[in-house]
């Protein structure tokens, strides 16, 4: 069987480190389904050759640009190219990454069946953002020539970061209506794919996480030396509870009085959005921003800290939540989206209602002087973690799906 993932990124670009999900797929494959021809087809960031092989995988660089939210004119070149590798490869089965980029349309013009790789979900994602900010649906359509101002400063590196929103929601949604097989992980995309794209197939596989965290797994050992380690990973984008972020920790320092120190990875430039809306400082506050970090500065945090908060007011199944459980770092979490599927609540981690900041800020309050209950957290949740992203029976679970769909 041969099969042909269409990604936006893989391990040519992270140069190995399995960063980005389609990486973990090649390392998977090579690892454990090697009788599976697989090829990979990623937009090329520079210098790429058109075809080499490696690892047992061919890789196609794509020269369009396949972002989301491109021109049609631009689809059009990206899709000649894909056609172009499908011709070349001669797949059996098509896997596109996310449904949120817009080459999950080649389902459009190809006979070779298509399954999509449920990630996020931005028409949702959006709804949320403009509840955040207050904003009707109007509201967002009349922005849509300050949205394109803004997206040009910010490739200048100046001005505030603002989606062009009703475009990249009706491609998704384009996306959804061209196929007809889909797999994911929670009731929430389950039903995404159920609504979005009434009649197609859905089927449930679990994720793949990186194998520098699976090396770490069960190797949680906070330092106990009186001052509580809050660890949070993420995009750090406007949908990430920024403001939960700054509110809680305002509490935790003001209210209760909690020696503390809440470490933020991902991107800062968000962050100063949200100590404007919220007249809080993240120095103030105990908050340390150290921006994006690499795989090995990720598992000594989540090693070392007493909890892993995740504040998304929206989200699916996020990798970082699953890394922590692996490693056994107790999730606090956010009650929302697929999150719920991943954390069960007092037995894998806790979970939270995400517009409270104070009861997040009274769980950790808690949490914290209750050691017995929090190794025996974190010893469940590796354990379920352990079963859950098994790499060996996800992959054969996957091989198990194209198999399906190629005999269809």
């Amino acid at each position: 069987m041969r099969v042909l993932w269409i990604a936006h990124g893989c391990s040519l670009q992270d140069k190995g480190n399995n960063s980005s999900l389609s990486s973990r797929y090649e390392w998977a494959f090579s690892e454990y389904a090697s009788e599976v021809e697989t090829a990979m087809a990623y937009a090329a960031d520079g210098e790429h050759d058109d075809r080499i092989e490696q690892n047992g995988i061919t890789y196609y660089a794509v020269h369009s640009d396949m972002s989301v939210g491109i021109s049609e004119e631009q689809w059009e070149q990206a899709k000649a190219e894909l056609l172009r590798i499908i011709d070349d490869f001669q797949p059996d089965v098509i896997q596109c990454f996310g449904a949120e980029w817009p080459y999950g349309r080649i389902a459009e013009a190809t006979q070779v069946p298509v399954v999509i790789h449920m990630m996020g979900f931005l028409n949702i994602y959006f709804l949320s953002v403009d509840m955040l900010y207050g904003r009707s649906c109007t509201d967002r359509e009349r922005l849509s020539v300050r949205m394109r101002r803004a997206l040009r400063r910010l490739v200048k590196g100046t001005g505030p970061y603002v989606r062009w929103e009703v475009p990249r929601a009706e491609s998704e949604r384009r996306v959804m209506a061209a196929n007809r097989y889909f797999h994911g992980r929670t009731e929430w995309d389950r039903n995404v794919v159920k609504y979005f794209s009434p009649g197609s197939e859905y089927f449930h596989v679990e994720e793949l996480v990186k194998p520098s965290v699976y090396a770490a797994a069960g190797k949680w050992n906070p330092c106990r030396d009186g001052k509580i380690r809050l660890f949070t990973c993420s995009a750090g984008d406007d949908r990430k509870g920024n403001d939960i972020i700054l509110r809680t920790a305002k509490i935790l320092k003001e209210l209760m009085k909690i020696d503390f120190v809440w470490k933020v990875a991902g991107n800062k430039k968000f962050f100063s959005m949200f100590e404007k809306r919220t007249g809080i400082r993240g120095e103030d506050v105990n908050v340390e921003q150290i921006g994006y970090v690499d795989d090995p500065v990720i598992v000594e945090e989540l090693t070392k800290s007493d909890f892993f908060i995740h504040p998304s007011i929206i989200d699916n199944s996020p990798h970082s939540v699953c890394e922590a459980q692996l490693i056994g770092c107790p999730v606090i979490s956010s009650n929302v989206g697929g999150l719920p599927q991943l954390v069960r609540d007092g037995e894998t981690g806790w979970l939270y209602p995400c517009n409270e900041p104070h009861t997040l800020a009274f769980l950790i309050g808690n949490l914290r002087e209750d050691r017995e209950l929090l190794e025996a957290v974190s010893k469940r949740e590796t354990e379920m973690a352990l079963k859950r992203h098994d790499p060996k029976t996800i992959t054969g679970e996957l091989v198990d799906i194209y198999e399906r769909i190629r005999l269809h």
